[in-house]
């Protein structure tokens, strides 16, 4: 997703191109949900101010749920806005992430909001960043349809060398 356009293509081996889509509007709408999603199960603390940043600058703004450990962060960028709920522990370690995500994946191939989700477990320390390495996600969250298309068992996390 780049410069109000958006694509997806899947290749075997880098080789053979197997799928392909985007380039309209619908695309477009799906792929900031699913950078959102990005943002908030492997990064939730990109979504906070930091450095001077005010939330309004950056796109993103945090409304009271009114439940106890649960957050909500409302994120724009140009045109699109997307909501996104992240229940946390006690310890402040995100548990799952939820929100709707405009998508095709129904019995219908209709284009519409419905559940999007999943959970993070298992989290550990790496270079003093505390990470889930346990990860799945996937349509229908929270829903008797929930199906878990995503699941990442992280087992090495390496951070880049700055270089000066």
């Amino acid at each position: 997703m780049a410069e109000g356009s958006s694509w997806t293509r899947f290749w075997l081996s880098v080789t053979l191109p197997v799928a392909r889509a985007g380039g309209d509007d619908n695309h477009l709408r799906a792929s900031s949900g699913r950078a959102v999603a990005e943002a908030a199960f492997w990064a939730p603390a990109a979504l906070l101010p930091q450095h001077g940043v005010h939330w309004e600058e950056a796109g993103v703004r945090w409304e009271d749920t009114g439940e106890p450990n649960l957050a909500r962060a409302i994120i724009t960028h140009g045109t699109l806005e997307q909501a996104i709920e992240i229940a946390v522990a006690e310890n402040g370690q995100p548990r799952w992430v939820q929100f709707q995500r405009w998508s095709n994946a129904n019995p219908e191939k209709e284009w519409r909001l419905q559940p999007f989700g999943g959970y993070l477990d298992d989290f550990q320390n790496f270079e003093g960043f505390t990470l889930p390495t346990k990860v799945e996600a996937g349509n229908h969250f929270g829903t008797e349809a929930y199906f878990p298309f995503f699941q990442a068992r992280v087992e090495e996390v390496r951070f880049p060398v700055a270089q000066s």
